[in-house]
């Protein structure tokens, strides 16, 4: 992955954990919360822009001039993406794609890391 550090395999871990915890299905005073945009992983929050986001290694180039690039990101074989399922499909569906995609990139940033020899860090990022 272009541009993947360790950072990128923090944020997509605790996006997961924040998944899990219910933070986008969490019922909330006005709209519910928005898939990466309203988590505290988001640069935004800090006041920074979207390029220095680590989501944005997964935007396709031609999505990341767009306002949320990353609700742009494919979550599966089908090109589904966080905005494509805000459009058309259920919050279950939205939350299970999510999941899908997350766990699956984890591992495969995990994956990469032991095939370079970063065993250490994996295990300490595991427990935490």
């Amino acid at each position: 992955m272009p541009g993947y550090d360790v950072r990128t395999l923090d944020t997509l871990r605790l996006e997961l954990r924040l998944l899990e915890w219910g933070l986008y299905h969490a019922p909330t005073p006005g709209r519910p919360p928005l898939v990466f945009e309203d988590s505290p992983t988001c640069p935004r929050c800090s006041g920074a822009a979207c390029p220095s986001c680590v989501l944005m290694q997964f935007v396709p180039s031609e999505w990341r001039c767009e306002p949320v690039p990353c609700h742009h990101i494919r979550l599966n074989a089908a090109c589904e993406t966080v905005d494509s399922l805000y459009r058309t499909g259920t919050q279950e569906e939205l939350e299970q794609a999510l999941r899908n995609w997350l766990t699956a990139t984890i591992k495969r940033l995990e994956d990469k890391q032991v095939q370079a020899g970063d065993i250490t860090n994996v295990e300490s990022c595991s427990r935490s």
